[in-house]
């Protein structure tokens, strides 16, 4: 397979000593940089196995699909989404969560460990499970450092390695690996009641803050307080109809849509629907046939809105759209990058995509401020727009 330029330069930095974490942009390439990292690692173990951890089906599935190419079906085994291991093959893949299952039947030391979205084994059960005296390793993550702990140096870091290159959003759009886009941020006023539940939330966080010395994400009081005070903003009134009317205003070929919580995406699927477009949900609310359904729909056009939650932040490939709403401006950091990269993937007739995020309040304004201020240095369009 003929590697990009980003591919070449990080495999040597992998290779010479088979350790370490690769931190590219969502549609970077990773999936394709790993699968030849783990051929080239076979060439030379050929006794050795292949084990691959993935967050999600969805991940599951796009990882079969990526070897199956190379390999054939007797030497890949899959570990859940229905599909249990009966005896290790050559390449296991397996998700987290059905992980427990597979983990006693491997030989750590005879085996290259990679784990795609390798910020999701940050936990003490999960990273108990990949603990272990692995002969190679590789991680994968468009952000592999964590926002609310420490756990990327205490687990993930101890069980793969160092972060060893970093590609990020700028270097993919200056080597035309992702679309150019533009950005919108949108403010979307709250009404008063909600400007005082803001205010009193913000007071309480201060005098929280202040009693325990500091912004310790430990305490759980400060915590709930800043969760509650994020909860309630983005819920807040006026975004749903904002994002219809910036929906209509900005016309794309098809947008995904990230709402904070179902209910949210709900209502809006609902709205915009009466609006002329084709729209439907994609949550967890639907069975596996019809959020399919709704996917394959999207992807082939018949329809041209797909309103989510978190469901799509991850390891789903978007290329057909080149809009994303983010209805809820998150505060974390990562999610803004999975979000965005779904809408990032370059296709024979997308020339940019737009990204607009609608926000609320102050605590949102000053991160999406810093978050403007480094792509306005590398010519991003931006712009910023108030709610009449």
């Amino acid at each position: 397979m003929k590697l990009r330029d980003w591919q070449e330069n990080a495999f040597p930095l992998w290779w010479e000593k088979k350790r370490g974490i690769i931190k590219v942009v969502t549609g970077g390439g990773k999936t394709v940089f790993a699968i030849h990292c783990l051929t080239k690692y076979l060439e030379e173990n050929q006794s050795n196995s292949i084990l691959i951890v993935v967050p999600s089906i969805a991940l599951l599935d796009q990882w079969y699909e990526g070897l199956s190419q190379s390999f054939s079906f007797k030497e890949i085994a899959l570990n859940g989404g229905g599909e249990q291991i009966e005896d290790i093959a050559k390449i296991c893949i397996t998700t987290i969560d059905s992980l427990k299952n597979l983990i006693d039947k491997v030989d750590p030391e005879n085996t290259l460990l990679i784990v795609d979205e390798c910020h999701k084994i940050g936990t003490e059960k999960r990273g108990e499970m990949l603990t272990n005296n692995w002969h190679a390793t590789l991680g994968l993550s468009a952000t592999p450092e964590r926002d609310y702990d420490d756990n990327f140096y205490i687990i993930i870091k101890k069980i793969l390695g160092d972060i060893i290159f970093d590609y990020d959003y700028i270097d993919a759009r200056e080597d035309e690996v992702i679309v150019n886009f533009k950005l919108l941020y949108a403010y979307a006023a709250m009404t008063k009641d909600e400007e005082d539940k803001y205010k009193k939330f913000t007071k309480s966080i201060q005098r929280r803050a202040a009693t325990i010395g500091g912004n310790n994400m430990n305490d759980y009081p400060l915590k709930m307080l800043i969760f509650n005070r994020a909860r309630m903003v983005k819920n807040s009134k006026n975004r749903i109809p904002f994002g219809v009317e910036l929906l209509q205003k900005h016309k794309r070929e098809s947008w995904i849509v990230f709402t904070e919580n179902k209910k949210q995406a709900k209502e809006f699927n609902t709205i915009i629907n009466t609006k002329g477009y084709k729209s439907a949900i994609y949550n967890t609310d639907l069975d596996n046939a019809a959020r399919e359904e709704n996917l394959n729909n999207f992807k082939n056009g018949n329809l041209n809105v797909l309103v989510s939650c978190t469901a799509l932040d991850e390891g789903f490939d978007m290329p057909e759209a080149d809009g994303a709403m983010i209805l809820s401006a998150s505060s974390s950091k990562r999610q803004r990058i999975q979000r965005m990269g779904r809408v990032l993937r370059i296709t024979a007739n997308k020339e940019n995509a737009l990204i607009v995020t609608v926000y609320s309040s102050n605590t949102e304004y000053v991160k999406l401020k810093e978050e403007s201020n480094r792509y306005q240095l590398e010519n991003v369009p931006i712009r910023w727009q108030q709610m009449k």
